[in-house]
């Protein structure tokens, strides 16, 4: 029971923040939070602190990408939790990528989130849409919906 209820809590987080709420994220992040976005592209980072992780979900989710949360496996105690978070993401019609974001959580605190994908068809994407992911008020380019 407990699994299935930090299991449940975690997508409401996912489906939150993608609607646009970040502010149910920033709630459970812990103020010294780390969050690691490995690569080359722009959206490449690692950051400490709730300011830097809201401004960079800022930027991602102005993309208005399908992000669908695929399994959650929780294990550990409250005090030393651990989260996987498999999904699947997409960006109009030419880009996907799926990937696994590992996440520590302390009481109900996010302590870190360390995102795990390809990266290399990140950085392609971001290639072909240069003016749309260096925007700090990104717009999907023309044929990604917009939820």
């Amino acid at each position: 029971m407990y699994r299935w209820t930090v299991a449940r809590a975690i997508r409401f987080l996912y489906r939150s923040t993608f609607a646009g709420q970040d502010s149910v994220m920033m709630r459970a992040t812990a103020p010294d939070a780390t969050f690691s976005f490995p690569g080359r592209s722009s959206f490449a980072a690692s950051l400490t602190g709730r300011e830097p992780l809201r401004a960079w979900l800022a930027r991602f989710t102005a993309l208005s990408p399908q992000f669908d949360v695929r399994d959650v496996v929780v294990s550990g105690p409250p005090w030393n939790m651990t989260v996987a978070v498999r999904f699947h993401d997409a960006l109009g019609a030419d880009y996907e990528n799926e990937g696994v974001e590992w996440l520590r959580i302390r009481w109900g605190r996010l302590r870190s989130l360390d995102v795990f994908l390809d990266t290399e068809r990140v950085s392609s994407w971001e290639a072909r849409h240069a003016g749309v992911s260096h925007a700090s008020n990104a717009r999907p380019p023309a044929g990604v919906p917009v939820k």
